[in-house]
């Protein structure tokens, strides 16, 4: 294949692209919309070079499905073809279309949203945000968007791409999925990476061209790994470990995201109660009427737009005009680690929480219990397409954590709980949990 374009990336040096399509899609207002979506969320009030947005990761994903279906092409081309190649680079190219403000952070919102509201139709009115591939799945499947277009005019199949980034199964052929979503996919392969070298820690690097290498196709089309790149892959693993452990999961940037949230989803229950507010227009009408077209105008500046003019303006909403500000000003709210027993005691308490929160004006949906569960690796059944195999020297199958006594280590889950609330009222928060 001959390169059409390159782009110079600080991750993988240059990002080649293959065809116009691909330009053409990269420069929809839909695409383009990614640039103003920061990757990690809240990372930055913690990590302040983490400022990279979806845009550059998107490119960075489409880049490293072409290399892995390039690299598979030429042991297999009868297998996986140049047809499938341009499929799942293209696929990874738009899976992120459908994120709203902070990326993931936002899916959380809306849970949080539809929670406090305790209102079965809140679900039923925004539950498809709750996963940021539902809304990617109406883009391409709605011809009024742009990418929908390209789509038809370079005789992509819609359905299937959909559905491969929903993470549902295509074909017979379980590359495909493996690809686009597994636990060794082109999404996180790049991620990882990427993160690793925005945050300026070093977990997150590994040998990406030696992993490359080391993948190989059975005959059903199934992506293995041959026995002698277990370290290869067993980088990529421990590299999720401590990327969640030491920088997505860091308690500051826990306790920033829940204000983001928490903000986020009382603009968004106040318009649904149909209460007064100072409130931007794009807001308005993604609240009036939420699908992936009134999602588009939402990106992160909006949203520090919205909080100015929250802090300032705001007078029917005490509570939100204070949160605004203290997000402005980095008065973070305070956080304590919980066992599950301590948890249990908090909420069997939480009376006691609203009381102290109240002495304080505050609501009691200003503090919670944010709880969140880790797995690094999980061992499938061996037919499942997530499973890593390995391919064996005798060419036996295993599973990786079959092979590896580092990746057996982390296939069981843990769970955290991180109670966050107000820090004036710190104090007293932390005298009645050691008390209960």
């Amino acid at each position: 294949m001959s390169v059409y374009k390159s782009i110079a990336d600080q991750v993988h040096k240059y990002i080649d692209i293959y065809e116009k399509n691909i330009i053409d899609i990269i420069d929809t207002s839909i695409f383009q919309r990614l640039r103003r979506i920061i990757q990690l969320g809240g990372v930055s009030i913690s990590y302040p070079s983490a400022t990279h947005s979806r845009f550059m990761h998107s490119l960075g994903a489409h880049h490293v499905a072409n290399r892995i279906g390039i690299a598979l092409n030429k042991k297999h081309p009868e297998i996986l073809t140049s047809d499938d190649i341009r499929k799942v680079s293209l696929t990874a190219l738009i899976h992120d279309t459908g994120h709203g403000p902070f990326s993931h952070m936002f899916e959380d919102t809306i849970r949080l949203l539809c929670r406090n509201s305790n209102d079965e139709s809140c679900k039923e009115k925004f539950g498809l945000f709750i996963h940021h591939e539902n809304i990617s799945e109406q883009i391409v499947m709605d011809y009024e968007s742009e990418i929908a277009q390209i789509l038809e005019k370079g005789n992509y199949n819609r359905k299937q791409i959909g559905r491969m980034i929903k993470g549902l199964s295509v074909e017979d052929k379980s590359f495909n999925n493996q690809i686009i979503n597994s636990q060794l996919d082109a999404d996180s392969l790049d991620y990882l990476m990427r993160d690793s070298v925005a945050t300026g820690v070093s977990f997150g690097m590994y040998n990406l061209e030696r992993l490359f290498d080391m993948m190989d196709l059975t005959e059903d089309g199934t992506i293995v790994i041959k026995e002698k790149g277990i370290q290869s892959v067993e980088q990529v693993v421990i590299a999720l470990y401590m990327q969640f452990s030491r920088v997505y999961f860091h308690k500051t940037v826990r306790c920033y995201e829940y204000m983001l949230k928490l903000f986020i989803s009382q603009v968004l229950q106040q318009l649904e109660e149909g209460k007064q507010m100072e409130v931007l227009p794009f807001i308005q009408d993604f609240a009036n009427n939420p699908y992936w077209k009134t999602l588009m105008p939402l990106t992160d500046d909006i949203i520090y737009t919205q909080l100015h003019y929250s802090a300032q303006k705001e007078e029917n909403n005490l509570f939100i005009k204070k949160l605004a500000n203290e997000i402005l000003k980095r008065n973070l709210y305070k956080s304590i680690p919980l066992t599950e027993e301590m948890a249990e005691r908090v909420m069997e308490n939480q009376d006691k929480i609203n009381f102290i929160v109240g002495k304080h004006d505050y609501p009691k949906v200003s503090w919670d219990i944010d709880q969140f569960s880790s797995r690094y690796y999980t061992h499938y059944d061996e037919s499942n397409r997530n499973a890593i195999m390995i391919k064996m020297k005798d060419g036996s199958l295993k599973q990786l954590s079959e092979v590896s006594d580092v990746i057996a280590s982390l296939t069981k889950p843990k769970y955290n709980n991180l109670l966050i609330f107000p820090a004036p009222c710190r104090e007293e928060i932390v005298k009645l949990v050691k008390e209960i």
